[in-house]
């Protein structure tokens, strides 16, 4: 503990947590269900390594020791969001120095041991911990230049497959730290239970990693010198008798007793966060699992001071959604023009004209008096490929304008998978942050489940789900929405983890093909 830092009492969650808190396996991974005190084991495991690193005498004769550690998960809202509380409650941010330009860091020192007599520092270890998030960067980029003592990875099940592979080349090395005082480099991971056809599930419970031969395996088990290549270890479940961190949960072993009765309609949800067992991930689970209906669906009033946003998805089986932001920055989602086929169970082709007079009749119809002034066009960044592309994206934009004659169609600010479904997730996840209009009734269908990740035949013959988004007829009314969903101040900002404020990006909204000539 720091000189004069107020002492802060720390419950264990269980012998289990204490257990994974201990090893110094290379990689070491805890499994257990929501609320079972994973993440404060994961870093409390952080400072675990750095007070085992070698010491240097320093001024006075105390021993110092350094370390520098590693947090990554995949966006910083998530950081933000579930990380950095629950670090914040082991390291308050008033401790030592916290940036909050990403990556974040903290630095700050900690006295592990005292004169019994007079209470002087004998042993003070310095730390950094560094908090990165991925993104939309490859694990190559995200983890670019990291020298770190651990790296502490929160639900790895979320993560590429290749980050784990990736980060035992990172941990360990040093440019501004004596090798010889390095100790027990670690990469430690936490995860709710996934699915047995999961990455994570490989390397926690087959104890492969994805990538690494046997032989290059036992290459690294060789260099541990006694130290466990891979350990693992599964807490109880929720409702067991010897579940962990109850004593820490509000309501208690109530605190899973609610989670299975929210949640009864998703047996698989149900074994894997509270009863920590793993179980095949069925096809069509929802992309945006976060929405709920009670909650996310109400009547949205346009606002006449602010831009309608319309997003549009092109092609035969175009889509658009109209949206707007609040002066709070909320989304909301107003109507859709989706051309359904009778019964509602497919969709009919449109041309361009014909889409870009039916969204202008929509557009007249649910919002009296609108102009074009009124109103901002945004679209798939497909929409402005090259003139000569033998699908004419182009043609099909310049049609819709001219048919729906409210301005042009601007480019989506990005086509990115992963940036469009977080702007929609992160929207969802806020009190207040997202409704939908109840006669945007294709959308609401998209958020129940219309819209899903796809299904996969295994050599078996059996089904699996592959985080890759399925193609249906909910698809292009979801990417519609993506598209409005990035407008707005500090929308992908937010999401990459940048600073707000700065200069003004220069964006060049024109037609011309920069690469025409190569």
């Amino acid at each position: 503990m720091s000189e004069g830092a107020k002492p802060r009492i720390m419950r264990s969650p269980g012998p289990v947590a204490d257990a994974f808190l201990r090893s110094r396996a290379f990689i070491k991974i805890c499994l257990g269900p929501v609320g079972s005190g994973k993440t404060m084991a994961m870093l409390n495991s952080g400072l675990m390594v750095g007070a085992r690193q070698g010491a240097v005498e320093g001024p006075g004769g105390i021993l110092r020791r350094s370390a520098r550690i590693g947090v990554i998960r995949e966006t910083y809202p998530a950081l933000k969001s579930t990380t950095l509380k629950s670090w914040f409650r082991i390291v308050p941010e008033s401790e030592g120095v916290f940036n909050w330009t990403p990556p974040y860091t903290h630095k700050f020192s900690k006295i592990i041991r005292r004169d019994k007599k007079t209470n002087n520092p004998l042993e003070i270890v310095d730390l950094e911990f560094e908090f990165r998030a991925i993104g939309d960067q490859s694990v190559e980029e995200a983890c670019r230049s990291w020298e770190v003592n651990a790296a502490l990875v929160e639900e790895l099940d979320l993560q590429p497959p290749d980050l784990i592979p990736f980060l035992t080349g990172r941990v360990g090395r040093f440019s501004d730290l004596d090798p010889s005082l390095v100790v027990d480099p670690q990469i430690v991971a936490v995860l709710n239970m996934p699915d047995v056809e999961s990455h994570a599930y490989q390397l926690a419970m087959d104890r492969q990693i994805e990538g690494l031969s046997d032989d290059e395996a036992k290459l690294l088990e060789e260099t541990l010198q006694g130290r466990k290549l891979i350990d693992t270890y599964i807490q109880p479940g929720g409702m067991e008798p010897d579940a962990e961190n109850l004593h820490n949960l509000p309501g208690g072993r109530g605190y899973y007793v609610l989670q299975i009765a929210a949640n009864k309609n998703k047996p698989g949800y149900v074994d894997r966060m509270v009863h920590c067992k793993p179980v095949p991930l069925m096809h069509g689970m929802p992309v945006n699992s976060g929405f709920v209906f009670t909650r996310h669906v109400r009547e949205c009033q346009w606002d006449r001071r602010r831009k309608l946003i319309v997003g549009i998805d092109n092609g035969l089986f175009a889509a658009a959604v109209f949206c707007q932001r609040n002066e709070l920055g909320e989304f909301r989602t107003l109507g859709e023009v989706v051309n359904l086929a009778p019964g509602g169970k497919g969709l009919l082709k449109v041309g361009p004209t014909a889409f870009g007079k039916k969204v202008r009749q929509a557009l007249l119809d649910q919002f009296p008096g609108i102009t074009a002034e009124d109103v901002k066009l945004v679209g798939d960044p497909a929409m402005f490929a090259a003139a000569d592309r033998t699908d004419g994206e182009q043609d099909w934009r310049k049609a819709v304008e001219v048919a729906l004659d409210f301005g042009r169609i601007h480019k989506a600010k990005s086509n990115r998978q992963l940036l469009r479904n977080t702007a929609i997730w992160n929207a969802q996840g806020e009190q207040d942050g997202y409704y939908i209009d109840p006669r945007c009734k294709h959308l609401i269908k998209a958020h129940i489940g219309g819209y899903r990740y796809q299904k996969a035949e295994l050599g078996t013959g059996e089904t699996r789900g592959e985080l890759e988004i399925a193609e249906t007829i909910y698809t292009h009314v979801a990417d519609a929405e993506q598209y409005a969903a990035l407008e707005g101040e500090h929308v992908i900002s937010d999401i990459r983890g940048q600073p707000r404020g700065g200069g003004h990006a220069v964006v060049n909204e024109s037609d011309f093909d920069v690469f025409s000539g190569s």
